[in-house]
């Protein structure tokens, strides 16, 4: 059986709390032939080696399908089905069973096209380990000659062993003070003051971009000196002090985001056919006067990144992981929730993906009209950005706890973020 690493444990911990789900969704031209990917479903789980998942303890196990398992088909969604409103029931339903699939696919019917989606427990797989999944299922459709001969591996070893400081480059040291430091500066960060802090349940909503809205970003973060993603943190963080209710005090008055972080560069192991759950996670934080001036917010955002890249801190995070391990095995489920509340403070965070370097851009945009990722906000925030690039289009999933951020507040969130990148900077 496979060990558990360290992330892993803490985000079964938040899966306790509430289901901790994520999706991929291939968009894809022409029409869905049901029993044909089925099979290919089915023969995918097969080779690759994965199919119910048995957990004991701080340990799990994949035992491959045989044969043509019926509990495990496709579900072809009903036609007046919104596309929104089933990845927004299946983030709230969790996965349960002694033995149990971690996936649950499904396809939606367009007119000329449809959507084949996976969702799946989070805690099992990051995004990279469900594209290579999604990659061979489309292959077995598609592409047959560029289906594996071989099973997936499965991680040897927990994170010390594969991102710890022989392996990523990082300073134990630096990494630990880092970490101190990082935990101090939260003490001046706004927090949500409210009674239904506890109430987890998430809203998913699709936002495509107008063309040229990436050319655009791109064109903005290269004037400013910034990347990318640094522009959509501020954009992000003017959204977030407009329309979350952060807390503002005397002592309060800074604005935290989240950024969630692939791993797998970061080491000098392969990892290419690796399925697993390999991510870390860094923080900026907004004071309030470069909020105000969104020059300076970039600028701020972007020193603090650089340094994050600099002295290794997503690498780092099972520094930080272990505080919330340590909580959520000693408090009790209030208790682990305010202390996520009190001790991380964050506004909002992003998950950011450019998919231009990856085997998606190869099948874009025929067949593979658009690559659509859903995260989930888990007991730290109150919304997450899961934005996407492909070729030239730009999109982004907002998924929001609705007893903090309800329908209308998500609306003018995704909004003014959409008009922040959208205009020209330089």
């Amino acid at each position: 059986m496979q060990r558990l690493n360290v992330f892993q444990q803490l985000v079964r911990q938040w899966d306790r709390l509430h289901p901790y789900n994520a999706a991929q969704i291939l968009h894809l031209a022409g029409r869905a032939d049901m029993p044909r990917l089925d099979r290919a479903w089915q023969d995918t789980l097969s080779r690759l080696g994965l199919g119910t998942l048995q957990c004991a303890g701080r340990h799990f196990a994949y035992h491959t399908l045989n044969g043509n398992a019926d509990e495990h088909r496709l579900f072809l969604l009903p036609a007046d089905t919104q596309l929104e409103d089933h990845v927004t029931e299946e983030l709230n339903r969790p996965f349960a069973g002694e033995s149990y699939l971690p996936f649950r696919p499904f396809v939606k019917q367009e007119n000329g096209s449809f959507y084949l989606g996976l969702i799946y427990q989070h805690w099992i797989a990051d995004s990279a380990s469900i594209r290579m999944l999604l990659h061979e299922l489309l292959a077995r459709l598609i592409d047959p000659a560029s289906v594996r001969s071989s099973r997936l591996r499965l991680p040897e070893g927990g994170y010390w062993r594969m991102m710890g400081p022989g392996k990523s480059r990082w300073p134990l040291l630096d990494g630990f003070l880092a970490s101190v430091r990082w935990s101090s500066r939260f003490k001046r960060v706004r927090r949500i003051e409210t009674d239904d802090f506890s109430d987890f349940r998430v809203r998913f909503s699709l936002h495509r971009s107008p063309p040229g809205t990436i050319q655009t970003a791109r064109a903005s973060a290269r004037d400013m000196g910034c990347t990318v993603n640094d522009l959509f943190l501020a954009s992000i963080a003017r959204a977030c002090n407009q329309h979350v209710p952060v807390q503002q005090n005397r002592k309060r008055q800074d604005l935290a985001l989240g950024t969630i972080v692939d791993l797998r560069p970061h080491t000098t192991e392969d990892l290419s056919d690796v399925f697993g759950l390999f991510l870390g996670f860094t923080s900026v934080v907004c004071r309030p006067h470069d909020v105000q001036d969104f020059g300076k917010l970039v600028q701020t955002i972007s020193d603090q990144n650089t340094i994050h890249k600099t002295t290794g801190f997503a690498q780092a995070s099972p520094i930080r992981m272990l505080a919330g391990l340590v909580a959520g095995k000693l408090l009790s489920r209030e208790g682990t929730i305010e202390f996520y509340r009190k001790r991380v403070p964050l506004a909002g965070g992003i998950s950011n993906v450019n998919l231009n370097h990856t085997w998606p851009a190869e099948y874009h945009p025929d067949p593979l009209i658009e690559y659509i990722r859903v995260s989930p906000t888990g007991p730290m925030m109150p919304l997450v950005f899961t934005t996407t690039t492909l070729g030239d289009d730009f999109h982004f999933g907002l998924t929001v706890r609705e007893s903090i951020v309800p329908r209308d507040k998500a609306q003018a969130v995704a909004r003014a973020f959409m008009e922040r990148v959208s205009i020209p900077v330089g």
